[in-house]
């Protein structure tokens, strides 16, 4: 038996709390508040919107359909990746790639594999599975690509004697990549470290609320920490990988055309 469904009325009294975050900005004049109200309600309406889209997705439980929507999470995915990173939409066809592969092969062991749903395509696994894999391996792409590449275009000088001095590209970059990469898995490590003493995962809480027993939830929690951790990591390494292809000429140094004007 599922939760029962929020009224009307108290999905206002959630909203109403947030009047102390606009007081705190007016009082302190943060000058943020238009941007949380903006924040607020593009929530709503594309929680909204893709709570319709998912009622017809999940009755439909079509694979080709399913498959379809995740690569158009990616794609939206990937579009914040270039964002957030700095770089120019001539890297999209770099970071597309290996969000999508990451995402399908994890995403398709743990389902096959694991979850074994019936029907194994079901919408219903696939989808929830697939945004939670792809929001952290986001988030993880982005913080390490951004370090990788802002690290090299600071250091564009030091990057060049190396490269000056005999050294290959990825023998150039490896320090930056490795300093990129430990910034990028501490959150990672940490939090699952943590988990379970410090906070309540989302999607175990949301379980329990829903009615399951509580070490079914803790069951389904862990393996989907595991797959988002192999997601995160597989992306991560793809991303830098070949995306650090274009970011260098023929030459080995640096291409700053890759980057978006500051």
């Amino acid at each position: 038996m599922g939760p029962d469904r929020l009224d009307w009325f108290a999905l206002l009294l959630a909203v109403v709390p947030l009047a102390f975050s606009f007081a705190v900005f007016r009082v302190f004049r943060i000058g943020l508040a238009k941007e949380l109200a903006v924040s607020v309600i593009r929530m709503s309406v594309q929680l909204f919107l893709v709570g319709l889209y998912l009622t017809f997705l999940f009755r439909w439980d079509n694979p080709l359909i399913s498959v379809g929507y995740i690569l158009f999470m990616v794609a939206a995915a990937n579009y914040s990746v270039l964002k957030n990173t700095g770089l120019s939409g001539k890297m999209y066809g770099a970071t597309y790639p290996p969000l999508a592969f990451s995402i399908l092969v994890v995403l398709g062991w743990y389902t096959v594999l694991v979850f074994t749903p019936t029907p194994i395509y079901s919408a219903k696994y696939l989808i929830p599975v697939a945004g939670m894999l792809l929001g952290n391996s986001m988030r993880r792409t982005i913080i390490t690509l951004e370090r990788f590449y802002s690290s090299i275009r600071d250091d564009e000088e030091g990057f060049a004697s190396l490269i000056l001095y005999g050294a290959t590209v990825r023998e150039a970059a490896y320090p930056y990549f490795r300093q990129a990469y430990r910034v990028g898995v501490a959150p990672a490590l940490a939090g699952m470290a943590t988990i379970g003493l410090v906070s309540l995962p989302g999607m175990m809480t949301g379980q329990i609320l829903g009615g399951a027993d509580p070490i079914v939830a803790v069951q389904y929690q862990a393996v989907i920490m595991l797959a988002i951790f192999v997601t995160t990591e597989l992306a991560t390494l793809l991303s830098v990988q070949m995306s650090y292809r274009r970011g260098f000429g023929p030459t080995g140094f640096f291409r700053r055309e890759i980057m978006k004007a500051r």
